[in-house]
């Protein structure tokens, strides 16, 4: 067995928390802030007030699924104002933008070339991650983007934010169906890891943990979404799955989710509310005291797979693919480049059973 920390070395968690951003920025005076339009709108003046003139410009154009255009033009953006930090604020997009930024700052890379990308190590700027979703990819140094309408990336070490912060008042704003879906990503995150091949204990008990307190987090949001507690609740259980952040992200379900997500504009976290439990059907022979391990995890007296799906329902989370209006020859063409993953007949076995 062999295991490293990949994930960031500061995390600050409880709402409020973002009051410490200029105490973590020290020295840094020219923050260059990333997010989308709807978060700097609800969220941009509680971050002018905390940073005051540290703050040197933004870009708030990030969309879903980050394309890479959008990357690029924040780059510019950034490049002109030379700061010497970065945050991102929002959700998943924001963050993986962040990263990529970062990256292009840094090598003067344009990102096509990845392979070439996928060798370096760069000295990046800082970076500061204020994330409003569950989808806790500001725990690890992968940066995902959108390129022809496939889901592609790069990933570093040096990528992986400077610090985290958990702060459950500015996900208020958060569309109560994106807190709550991100959130079934989470699970998803969670469930993976302790599928990898390369689980540990440590990894092990913090995913068991992560499922323990989404549930109840989950559906209490879901009952108040005002209960800040709760939200709190769900963020740690969104850093706990991802302590084995490259297993976590990498497993069947996100595997696939990822390929209808980008091609077809799903979010990422609809996309596992879609497919998780089909997913751990199909997986189900073959890790049958691990999946017991998470049904009881969830709090659940049936299997994993259906505790997943009951767990969606109740939020009032989307169970059906076929609600998306995808043909089966859709779904072919996402299947058919995952062939490396898994074979084309089960992938669309598993699209078609949560048709």
């Amino acid at each position: 067995m062999r295991f490293s920390y990949d994930n960031p070395l500061r995390i600050h968690a409880g709402a409020g928390c973002a009051a410490r951003l200029v105490d973590e920025a020290g020295g840094w005076r020219r923050i260059f802030l990333v997010t989308t339009r709807s978060v700097e709108a609800a969220l941009g003046p509680t971050v002018e007030r905390l940073l005051g003139g540290r703050l040197v410009g933004r870009f708030a154009r990030i969309r879903q699924h980050t394309p890479i255009e959008d990357v690029r033009a924040a780059a510019e953006a950034a490049r002109a104002l030379q700061p010497d930090c970065l945050l991102s604020l929002g959700g998943g997009s924001a963050v993986d933008a962040t990263k990529s930024i970062a990256f292009i700052l840094a090598t003067g890379l344009s990102l096509d070339d990845r392979d070439r990308a996928r060798a370096l190590e760069p000295e990046t700027l800082p970076h500061l991650a204020v994330p409003t979703t569950l989808s806790a990819a500001e725990m690890d140094g992968a940066a995902g983007f959108t390129d022809s309408r496939e889901k592609v990336g790069i990933r570093a070490r040096t990528l992986v934010p400077t610090a985290v912060f958990y702060d459950a008042d500015l996900t208020l704003p958060t569309p109560l169906p994106l807190w709550l879906s991100t959130g079934i990503r989470a699970v998803d995150h969670a469930i993976e890891g302790l599928l990898a091949p390369d689980a540990n204990p440590l990894s092990e008990a913090a995913a068991l943990a992560a499922l323990q307190r989404l549930r109840p987090a989950l559906e209490r949001t879901h009952a108040d979404p005002g209960d800040l507690q709760a939200r709190t609740e769900a963020q740690l259980g969104a850093w706990l799955s991802m302590l084995l952040p490259q297993s976590s992200s990498r497993g069947l379900s996100h595997v696939l989710g990822k390929s209808i997500g980008a091609r077809y504009g799903i979010p990422h976290g609809v996309t596992s509310c879609l497919l998780l439990p089909h997913v751990l059907r199909h997986l189900g022979p073959a890790h049958r005291a691990t999946l017991e391990r998470v049904a009881l995890a969830l709090g659940a007296e049936t299997d994993a797979a259906d505790a997943v799906a009951s767990l969606v329902g109740a939020l009032g989370l989307p169970q059906h693919l076929g609600a998306y209006g995808l043909s089966d020859a859709d779904l072919q063409a996402a299947a058919e480049p995952l062939a490396r993953h898994i074979p084309v007949a089960e992938a669309m076995a598993i699209f078609r059973a949560a048709w």
